[in-house]
């Protein structure tokens, strides 16, 4: 019993003196190790600083060719520019911001130091829309308030790493044309320098267009659609970005002028975009027949509809052309739409948003518009001079008056008959009644076939 004793008091004494020595080579290899650690730990904080220096210094570059030269100086000494023409208005700041949405629109506060130019209000307003004299398409668009630098900033509730790109899906939206016009070709061009680095903050967005267009969305920005309304039905979010651009810029009808900033973009360029994001039907069994090129012939079934329809189409078969009728629930669904007018050689309608479709036709497709009474100005500027800044190659088919339902509603001698252009110079608001909504065709089957036949010579030959 002594001895296991004596056994029992040793062991206690021995055990500090083991644990101390392990501790003391243990504290060795901790302090190395620590040492070590803290060496990378410098150069890992030293690289990523430079890092963010190098893509922050990036980033000021790419937003400064969203501006002309002056522009450019602006943004350099007051951290933003605000850009104002016929069509839109943007600010850019290549500073920190916060944003709001309030009862009243929305807010940009810009919390970096940013001022605005001493000419511009103490608060700037915009309407992320590119129709800003426009008051029907302002009247659906929020507007965006640029305040400078508040003494006590909101408080973050989101912090974001990339610039934000706040725009408006209202307006028009909806109408497919405009779709394209007033908002993808310019989303195209204004996030192009960034592109997809950035966040998209849209305000007036319908549930359904962001559905509709969610593969070019997903195209443009690497991240997912920030949804911003007003007034808002929840307590106001506050999202903090490095940056940002409030509105988008436009360049004119269907067109990416790229002589214009930001330069080197355009239209074919935003046309390879669109293919790429919605085209993606390979082939359509089926519907290719031998030395029968296909023609799609867009249907309305509102204003400006063909009275004679099944005329139209026996008249461009007969031109040996394999013909399908789009109608309105046919094109609701853009991608597959899409992939369909691609696969075919020739886009026919009268005059309306369903010939916007022909940014989906091929390279070296044809686009056959029908004019109606009063509207040549229209046809020309609207698809006429776009379809040939696209490549494609174009005829158009005049109606005469008698081919309109105008004839039968005014005397001979009214202006609506006899001088069209003095309707149309009093203004959109007059014309569109008449010429835009209230008028139906009835072809001369006889003299629009040299007009089909002329279509049907314009097609390549099919090396595929």
């Amino acid at each position: 019993m002594a001895k296991g004793s004596r056994r029992l008091v040793l062991g206690f004494l021995f055990l500090p003196l083991l644990y101390a020595l392990l501790l003391r080579l243990n504290l060795s290899s901790f302090h190395a190790w620590k040492k070590q650690l803290s060496h990378w730990s410098s150069i890992s904080f030293e690289s990523s600083y430079t890092d963010f220096q190098q893509s922050t210094a990036f980033m000021k570059l790419q937003l400064q060719t969203l501006v002309r030269e002056s522009g450019r100086h602006e943004l350099k000494q007051n951290g933003v520019t605000c850009i104002s023409d016929h069509h839109s208005d943007i600010c850019i700041t290549e500073n920190s911001v916060r944003i709001t949405a309030t009862s009243t629109g929305i807010t940009v506060h810009m919390t970096a130091g940013q001022t605005l130019p001493p000419s511009a209000p103490s608060r700037f307003i915009l309407h992320p829309y590119p129709r800003k004299n426009d008051p029907d398409a302002i009247s659906r668009t929020t507007p965006v308030t640029l305040l400078p630098t508040p003494s006590t900033p909101p408080p973050c509730s989101s912090h974001y790493s990339s610039p934000a790109l706040l725009f408006s899906a209202g307006g028009f939206a909806g109408n497919f044309f405009h779709d394209i016009n007033d908002v993808i070709i310019p989303l195209f061009l204004t996030s192009s320098p960034l592109r997809p680095d950035l966040h998209l903050v849209i305000t007036d967005l319908q549930s359904y267009w962001s559905l509709k267009y969610h593969r070019i969305l997903r195209l443009l920005s690497a991240f997912d659609p920030i949804i911003i309304q007003s007034p808002s039905r929840s307590p106001a979010k506050v999202l903090c970005f490095p940056a940002a651009i409030i509105g988008l810029k436009y360049h004119g009808t269907l067109l990416c002028n790229s002589t214009e900033p930001p330069g080197a973009v355009s239209t074919s360029d935003f046309r390879r975009f669109l293919h790429d994001s919605l085209i993606s039907v390979p082939h359509l069994p089926g519907l290719a027949k031998p030395d029968q090129p296909v023609l799609v012939l867009i249907s309305r079934n509102k204003s400006r509809m063909l009275m004679n329809e099944e005329g139209v189409v026996r008249v461009a078969r007969k031109a040996g052309f394999n013909v399908v009728v789009a109608k309105p629930e046919m094109m609701k669904r853009v991608e597959q739409f899409a992939g369909f007018v691609n696969r075919c050689k020739v886009l026919m309608g009268v005059h309306g948003a369903g010939l916007t479709n022909m940014v989906f036709l091929p390279p070296e497709g044809v686009v056959l518009q029908i004019v109606p009474w009063g509207l040549e100005w229209a046809a020309k500027e609207y698809f006429e001079r776009p379809a040939r800044r696209l490549g494609l190659r174009y005829v158009e088919y005049h109606i005469q008056v008698e081919e309109s339902s105008l004839y039968e509603k005014y005397p001979k001698h009214h202006p609506v008959i006899s001088d069209p252009w003095s309707v149309n110079r009093k203004g959109y608001n007059v014309s569109r009644p008449v010429f835009t909504d209230g008028q139906n065709l009835r072809i001369d089957l006889v003299r629009f076939r040299k007009t089909v036949l002329q279509a049907r010579s314009l097609i390549l030959p099919d090396t595929s």
